[in-house]
């Protein structure tokens, strides 16, 4: 009988002795689990049997009785109490069906029902899903190591933000939310699924025991949120053509496997294999690399004016079709000047050490200065407008030829020189990354409005292209100490070994750089955009400018080049129910990026009321939407010193509890470590022009170069001809 038939005549036999139900625990007969098949995961030096099953576990959970402890915040105290687990369930799918949801209340009978469904199962492997397995794995934390020891193995992302646990017995606790990139209710809602996450029937203000029956409101909830989450990933597992062991674990991950494989077939690796950097040129592209531009204009600060807004549409994928990159070995270079490397940009990739002695900008009234001063390597007396530098009697900061083309647009300077100069030939990314690239764009246009799960999939993939390019050759590696709960980083990490080890895994094949010069493209291209402003350019958030107006024919003429660009390296654009869409060109939604109100205090704090609802909208870093309604409809209020309320907002405040052991609290519950989420305020700031008197006076001097080698306003010198 074939591993086919053998699942056919057992899913046959599961429709009739398990009609799906919502059912206690202890009242589940776990034999039934024995017709489910198990795969062996071959190819990868893991032999293991990996049962064929789609599991999802989620906890409910209710504060204490009394307060924990008080954390004074200048927004206003917020009082932390410790939690513990009031409800939780257990979904389980397998062959295209949900077989059941098992429901409990303590944290002991959760792990005693997890060590049921691992041992019915005849696989050595089982996987469960956590949707933010970082808040619930802490509750469960002390139970899971009762019951199962210390893990076997982690994968950290960062500091409380595990994505994969195993343990001795087999048992494997994934997240789901880092590969859906979303809640359950919207990642249910995208996949259209026929369970959808029950919003409003679950009171989070309640204060609830581990003793107490549930409503039929709270167990439609609770049994909806992990019901939807193991259709979600079935469905994607579908949709990804892959069992369960090997989904990956972020959305980043999915296209990183279909380029690999594209890569395999095109021989990439050779080309890698010629082609990367040394270990200290990384560490010098490692500086080069920054993010977007976010920014606003200080001369706007807290005024109101009317905006409107482009962005363009997909631009890092844009870039990646349209533009060149370093395509060679890299070669180091003497020093050289800021006009040779201008000079030579269009067809070299350069990274280099800018030194600059004596910076200004040109024009004193420009509101959106280029020069970052986080990524610079030493400023002196500098005078730093949110982050950018305005002026500074000396500047030293690594760059490419992009981002020096826009700041040599911007800046005078007495003396420079640039250093540590690389150089390599440009030339368009290989055909097995664009194609695939301008594939995922064409499923994402012509898919939109079609089959949701093939949609979400096209338009993830599009989105989560770059991020692949970008993640760093050498990480810092965490560790957990599973008895206070800290993530500790190793200081003894040796980075050269690290990289020499990142170089020797042959299923690496795309250069670090491509991603650093992405962000790049896309930093020049915003300013480039920002020429096609006529009134005031007010701010930007890496792909987006809000303006006060526009030069209309020039925003066109900017998209014809885009288009140009497209279609010299053979991209088109994609036609779909009679309209013509282009990836990077510069749009706007007509009342819907209009705002006859808007204004700003800094990078990711500004609000506006659209023209299209009327209604006032609000973007702040680590505050919700929904905190516009703390404008009391009144722009106006939008000003330093507004208190965004917690109980309006619903920002959280996460508190971590950290105990000695399991223990019975005054009203019987068990309670472990914890995560106590309050509402908090959040206090609104202003950007303002900081000055660095208190910086400790140094003379100025450049060591290992002659006084002729500093440029005067930019002249070559004579080795710039070698």
């Amino acid at each position: 009988m074939t591993l086919k038939e053998l699942e056919k005549r057992r899913r046959e036999l599961l429709d009739r002795r398990l009609p799906y139900s919502l059912v206690y625990w202890a009242s589940f007969n776990y034999d039934v689990l024995q017709l489910i098949t198990y795969r062996k995961r071959a190819g990868r030096g893991d032999h293991s049997t990996y049962n064929d099953i789609i599991i999802m576990g989620d906890t409910e959970t209710s504060k204490a009785l009394h307060p924990f402890r008080v954390v004074h915040r200048k927004e206003g105290d917020v009082i932390t109490y410790e939690n513990h687990v009031v409800a939780w369930t257990i979904s389980l799918r397998a062959y295209d069906r949900n077989l059941a949801t098992l429901y409990g209340r303590t944290p002991s009978d959760m792990m005693e029902c997890i060590r049921m469904i691992c041992e019915s199962l005849q696989g050595e492997k089982t996987i469960i899903y956590f949707h933010n397995l970082a808040y619930d794995y802490v509750f469960l934390r002390k139970f899971l190591f009762r019951d199962f020891g210390f893990p076997t193995d982690q994968l950290n992302t960062k500091p409380h933000y595990p994505i994969r646990i195993e343990f001795e017995n087999g048992l494997i606790l994934k997240d789901s939310l880092i590969l859906a990139q979303r809640g359950i209710e919207k990642w249910a809602d995208d996949l259209k699924v026929e369970h959808q996450k029950a919003v409003g029937l679950w009171d989070y203000d309640k204060h609830r025991t581990q003793h107490e029956p549930f409503t039929d409101d709270e167990m439609e909830y609770i049994e909806h949120d992990t019901l939807a989450g193991v259709e979600c990933i079935d469905a994607l597992k579908k949709a990804l053509n892959k069992h369960i062991y090997s989904m990956p674990y972020t959305a980043t991950g999915i296209p990183r496997e279909e380029v690999k494989k594209r890569g395999k077939e095109a021989h990439a690796r050779d080309f890698f294999d010629r082609t990367v950097m040394t270990f200290e040129q990384y560490k010098i592209c490692e500086q080069v690399y920054h993010g977007g531009y976010t920014h606003a204009n200080r001369h706007e600060l807290g005024y109101i004016n009317e905006a409107q807004c482009y962005d363009f549409a997909s631009s890092y994928p844009y870039v990646l079709l349209s533009e060149k990159y370093p395509m060679e070995r890299w070669t180091q270079l003497k020093p050289k000047s800021i006009d040779y490397i201008l000079r030579n940009a269009d067809d070299y990739a350069f990274m280099f050490r800018l030194i600059m002695v004596g910076v200004d900008l040109k024009d004193a009234l420009t509101g959106m200065p280029a020069l970052q001063f986080s990524k610079a390597v030493k400023v002196v007396n500098g005078v730093i407008d949110n982050g950018r530098i305005l002026s500074a009697d000396y500047v030293e900061i690594f760059l490419n030829e992009l981002d020096l083309a826009v700041i040599a647009k911007q800046y005078i300077y007495r003396k420079h020189i640039c250093i540590d100069v690389h150089a390599a030939i440009k030339k368009y990314l290989p055909r097995y990354l664009t194609d695939y690239i301008f594939q995922c764009f064409v499923d994402k246009t012509m898919l939109k409005g079609g089959d949701p799960v093939l949609y979400a999939l096209a338009k993830a993939k599009l989105n989560s292209i770059y991020g692949m390019m970008v993640q760093k050759c050498i990480r810092d590696e965490l560790h957990e100490d599973f008895e206070t709960g800290e993530y500790l980083t190793d200081e003894n990490v040796n980075e050269a070994e690290q990289y020499a080890k990142y170089l020797k895994n042959r299923s690496n094949i795309l250069l670090y750089q491509w991603g650093t010069w992405v962000t790049s493209y896309a930093f020049r291209n915003l300013f480039e955009l920002g020429e096609c402003v006529t009134g005031t350019w007010l701010y930007s958030d890496t792909d987006s400018i809000y303006a006060t107006a526009w030069d209309q024919e020039k925003v066109k003429a900017y998209n014809e080049r885009c288009i140009e660009k497209l279609k010299a390296n053979g991209y088109g654009g994609v036609e779909h129910n009679g309209r013509i869409y282009y990836l990077g060109c510069a749009e706007t939604d007509g009342d819907k990026d209009r705002y006859t109100e808007f204004v700003t205090l800094g990078a990711k704090r500004y609000a506006g009321r659209k023209k299209a609802d009327g209604e006032l909208h609000i973007t702040v870093a680590g505050v919700p939407k929904k905190g516009a309604a703390c404008l009391n409809d009144d722009i106006r209020n939008f000003k330093k010193g507004l208190i965004f309320s917690g109980d309006v907002t619903k920002k959280l405040m996460h508190a971590y509890i950290y105990k000695d052991g399991i223990e019975i609290d005054e009203e019987g519950n068990e309670v472990g470590d914890s995560v106590d989420l309050n509402p908090c305020n959040y206090l609104l700031d202003r950007a303002i022009i900081t000055t660095w008197d208190d910086l400790e006076e140094e003379e100025i001097s450049i060591q290992y170069f002659d006084e002729e080698e500093l440029n005067d306003d930019g002249n070559r010198t004579a080795q710039d001809s070698d």
